[in-house]
């Protein structure tokens, strides 16, 4: 299971850099509690934004670890140390599959954990950390069609994690309706099809339901009440106004890197696109459209919310340096 075809010790050693630059990146917040916090309010149904509420499956790994006798303190760490050396071996494995080339395995590597250090900012949640995780599995199964079978379970506990496995579970009817040929005949033929329907309709009712039942009330970590009148799926903010408000908060050097780095990412993939293979169209597109999201619902200068599109961009690479290398041979 762990045949990842590059020596182990040098995924621990690519993993303990991750974590030592995490840990100074964020060593004052850890400090502060404002990360710890934020992931345990969740569970205990008073965080700092609403639109958390749903976002049930960290949160719960935390109070389990904190109940086995952990302190919040060391939960926290404990649980981004696993995850952190998870995702890499993950993803390695992932490429390994791909790939009997140990320079590509270990190039895509680098790649995957420099992209996700590139992306830090101030916060960083657990739900974080498992979007990364699932969207390595959605990038497999997108570049091997045999792991398929694996979709429906894999994007219903998605659903618990973070509501961008709505995101994906409308990628992945898209993906099914093309290979059917745009044909709805075969579509509604196909048992995948009627279970990502599931998943899409189960998600947007729990994402809902959960933040209007579950939540009791704001905590005191953000001084409360800023989303509370925020309907969308019940607490997601609409953003554009206060993106482009943003765009004026004093931090010009920090916005203008951040948007442009976002501007070239989207300039590479709509420029190359007719040139890309299937493969790479699809990875494109799961980019794009966890790009997107971002400037209507979430906060463009929060780049921990590009996490998903930078494990799609890391397979991406990934492609493109195999296609460069048989070009070259």
């Amino acid at each position: 299971m762990l045949n990842i075809k590059i020596s182990k010790l040098t995924v621990f050693l690519i993993s303990f850099a991750t974590i030592g630059f995490l840990h100074v990146f964020h060593w004052e917040n850890l400090y502060n509690t404002q990360l710890i916090q934020g992931s345990y309010d969740v569970i205990d149904r008073t965080p700092a934004w609403r639109v958390n509420q749903s976002r049930l499956m960290g949160p719960a790994m935390l109070k389990v670890m904190t109940l086995l006798g952990l302190s919040k303190w060391w939960a926290m760490r404990i649980f981004a140390l696993i995850f952190v050396l998870l995702n890499n071996f993950l993803f390695a494995k992932c490429i390994s599959l791909l790939t009997n080339s140990k320079f590509e395995i270990l190039n895509s590597l680098i790649v995957f954990n420099a992209l996700f250090i590139i992306a830090q900012d101030q916060w960083l949640f657990v739900w974080d950390f498992i979007d990364i995780t699932f969207f390595i599995l959605y990038g497999l199964i997108i570049l091997e069609s045999h792991y398929i079978k694996y979709l429906f379970v894999i994007n219903f506990f998605h659903i618990f994690n973070r509501e961008t496995a709505l995101i994906m579970a409308i990628f992945f009817i898209y993906i099914i309706f093309m290979k059917k040929n745009r044909n709805l005949n075969n579509l509604f033929r196909d048992k995948l099809f009627y279970g990502l329907v599931f998943n899409l309709i189960f998600g947007t009712a729990y994402t809902y339901l959960s933040r209007k039942f579950l939540f009791i009330r704001q905590s005191d970590m953000t001084g409360g009440g800023q989303d509370l009148n925020n309907n969308f799926l019940g607490g997601n903010w609409v953003t554009p106004m206060l993106n482009y408000g943003t765009l004026f908060n004093g931090e010009t050097v920090s916005n203008t890197l951040i948007l442009t780095s976002v501007i070239l990412v989207l300039y590479f993939l709509f420029r190359n696109y007719k040139q890309f293979s299937s493969k790479e169209k699809l990875l494109s597109i799961a980019t794009i459209i966890n790009i997107f999201p971002v400037f209507i619902f979430g906060v463009f200068i929060e780049t921990r919310q590009f996490f998903p599109s930078i494990v799609m961009l890391a397979y991406l690479i990934f492609l493109n340096s195999i296609k460069k290398t048989e070009i070259s041979i």
